[in-house]
């Protein structure tokens, strides 16, 4: 990791003032985040804007806990809802510590299902606050950083909204320009929409095409070779691939691999029959930018004529899937 760039310091010693004031005088032409530290894990994130003059009382145990902050309305709104997103998240993290005690209880399987009940209760309580607070504060900065609490495809309506009010209202921050994009993709992505072409190498050399396999029901399985979970989850992709095959299932394997040799090794150890292609670009993969693929494995199912059925499906939840499809 780079060390980050230093654009001020104050210091607090024996010459800071009794009441442990101190300031920062910083030139930006545009919205810029900053983050002050004490510390690696002591600091606070603040917008700062050309006009600003910016007041912040903090606890200097803990910056982010509680600040009190004047003349940055970003900043207070993002640790206003970053409050009350936590109070549910404490509770959440409460239930876990409680879940782990109980493990080894005679009644654990008694209290399973009220611990599960009420961690769900708050998980959609949590969901629904931040819900609310993004899209009553939409076009502030802060939504910029709270919004990937929500997912996307659960909640796109909500990305929609900041991403459109947020870039409006702060056309050159390059986080909003990012959300916008990532919005784009996610709804050029959606249900029922022609999944992109992939036109890439196969272990041959020779240019494959996802549009060849038209006609079937084809699970695009990005994955690589030097990825853990992706090797683990092999094993049952071949097992429901060797179910459903017969049925008109494909499975179009992309690989964000950087050596061929690895590539072609894993294919063959894992026993890999499916088509598999890979431009050796690892996450500059075209196919991987096409798909706004972050993390791996990650699969997009459609049907034999090419539209999008669904997203991130693996395991027991794509074997269902494929039962609703092709029957059991």
């Amino acid at each position: 990791m780079t060390n980050p760039l230093v654009m001020a310091s104050a210091p607090v010693s024996a010459n800071t003032a009794a009441d442990g004031a101190f300031y920062f005088d910083l030139q930006v032409k545009e919205l810029t985040l900053f983050k002050l530290a004490i510390t690696a894990d002591n600091y606070i994130f603040v917008f700062v804007r050309p006009e600003d003059q910016i007041g912040l009382e903090l606890n200097r145990e803990r910056l982010g806990k509680h600040p009190v902050v004047e003349g940055s309305p970003d900043t207070r709104v993002l640790y206003e809802m970053a409050e009350k997103s936590a109070t549910y998240e404490r509770k959440m993290d409460s239930l876990t510590r409680l879940y782990t005690a109980s493990q080894g209880r005679q009644d654990f399987a008694e209290v399973l299902p009220v611990i599960e009940q009420e961690y769900n209760k708050l998980e959609q309580g949590r969901r629904e606050e931040l819900r609310n607070l993004l899209l009553a504060n939409a076009g502030s900065a802060a939504a910029l950083l709270l919004i990937e609490k929500l997912d996307i495809t659960a909640d796109f309506d909500v990305y929609d909204s900041v991403a459109s009010a947020a870039s409006r209202n702060n056309p050159s921050f390059k986080p909003a320009a990012d959300l916008k994009q990532k919005v784009a993709l996610e709804r050029k992505l959606a249900v029922g929409n022609p999944a992109p072409e992939i036109s890439l190498p196969g272990p041959d050399g020779g240019e494959i095409k996802l549009s060849s396999l038209r006609g079937k029901v084809v699970l695009i399985d990005f994955w690589a070779s030097w990825c853990g979970p992706c090797r683990r989850e092999n094993p049952e992709v071949v097992r429901i691939y060797n179910r459903f095959r017969d049925k008109g299932f494909e499975v179009f394997g992309v690989s964000l691999d950087r050596d061929r040799d690895a590539w072609l090794n894993a294919i063959a150890k894992d026993g890999l029959v499916w088509t598999q292609v890979s431009d050796l670009k690892y996450w500059q993969s075209q196919a991987a930018l096409l798909y706004g693929v972050k993390s791996i494995p990650h699969t997009v199912l459609i049907d034999q004529e090419g539209k999008i059925i669904m997203r991130r499906l693996r395991g027991k939840a794509l074997e269902r899937k494929l039962e609703e499809i092709f029957g059991n």
